[in-house]
This record gives structure tokens, C-alpha cells and sequence, in this order.
């Protein structure tokens, strides 16, 4: 059986570390992360993160579109929460992600986000990842 594929979400701009950590903890057990792709920042201080691996001349809008199919097309999405935050653009990512019924499990429990977080949804990226595997049979 294949591998779950999972979408890592929060904010780059303030929390990109633990992202990464979340990606790498992912990858480790073999699960496949649709998004992000590990790169660098190159636009320190903008409101909207662009990488080193984004078209240089793509507009904002164009990057997220592309980056939000990644995101639906994943079996679940785990959102990095420090302290509780997201970010616009991350509330407006779990809107979609919502609607389209995409499991979505936490890092932490979100603040100012008026979506039910049942507690079995905040979970540690290796206890996720072992149990997606578990559920997968991977």
C-alpha cells in the first residue's frame, strides 16, 4: 500500500524551524510531505514567504494557488501551531482544507480559530506519523 502523504501548514514567517522539524520527522518514517518543500527564504521581512524553490516571477497569488492543490490533494494536513498561532493565511488554508473534509490534526491548540478541535487531534509529528502509517497499513 502507498505511503500517506501529508501538508505541513502554519506560519513560515514566525515558525519555519518547527516546520521544518515537522517535515523531517515525516520524512524520516517514509511519508511522502506534498507541502512544503524544504528551502530557504529569500524574502525576509515580506508578509508573504516566498522560497528559494518558487518561480522568481510568479505572483503571490499564483504560489498559493499551486501550493493549496498540494494541500488538498494530501491525505491529512498537520498544522505547527507554537503557542497556539497560525496566521491568516494558514485560517484561510484550514478553511479550504475544512470544507473539503481533509483531516486535519495540530501541533497545539489553535487560538481565535472558530473550528472544533476535538483533543485527539493534537498530536506530536512521530506519534501522527505512526499512527497515518498504522491506518494506511504502510
Amino acid at each position: 500500500m502507498a505511503k500517506p502523504s501529508v501538508s505541513i501548514i502554519g506560519s513560515f514567517r514566525k515558525h519555519y524551524a518547527e516546520i521544518l522539524s515537522a517535515v523531517k520527522e515525516f520524512e524520516a518514517v517514509g511519508m511522502i510531505v506534498n507541502s512544503p518543500a524544504v528551502s530557504r527564504i529569500v524574502n525576509p521581512g515580506e508578509e508573504y514567504v516566498r522560497f528559494e524553490s518558487d518561480p522568481p516571477h510568479s505572483l503571490d497569488h499564483h504560489i498559493q494557488s499551486i501550493t493549496l492543490e498540494k494541500i488538498l490533494a494530501s491525505d491529512f494536513v498537520y498544522v505547527v501551531a507554537p503557542g497556539g498561532y497560525v496566521g491568516r493565511t494558514t485560517c484561510y488554508e484550514l478553511g479550504r482544507v475544512h470544507e473539503r473534509g481533509v483531516s486535519v490534526y495540530f501541533s497545539e491548540p489553535v487560538r481565535d480559530l472558530p473550528i472544533e478541535i476535538l483533543p485527539g487531534a493534537v498530536l506530536q509529528p512521530a506519534v501522527l506519523a505512526s499512527m497515518m502509517l498504522r491506518l494506511y497499513g504502510a
